[in-house]
């Protein structure tokens, strides 16, 4: 059997939280997921997170909000 090689998409748990100066190096603020991001880290009390692990990681060099992610911010068709 053939394995896939991705990661998943979503926030992974820090231990404990990142100083302003870690933030842009850990998160991509960017994504269009990153508020709901936000809420599974709220929901499960996470100290802090980091979106390195997630699929969907640009890293701080390329954070023009490109991705996957932006598909969420697009308007929604509407039948008349």
């Amino acid at each position: 059997m053939r394995q896939r090689d991705h990661r998943p998409h979503g926030p992974a748990y820090w231990d404990r939280p990142l100083s302003f100066e870690q933030v842009r190096e850990h998160r991509n603020m960017t994504c269009g997921l990153y508020g709901v991001c936000l809420e599974v880290v709220v929901r499960r009390r996470w100290p802090s997170f980091t979106c390195r692990p997630c699929s969907l990681w640009h890293g701080p060099e390329r954070a023009g909000g490109e991705g996957p992610g932006q598909v969420l911010f697009m308007p929604l068709a509407v039948r008349s």
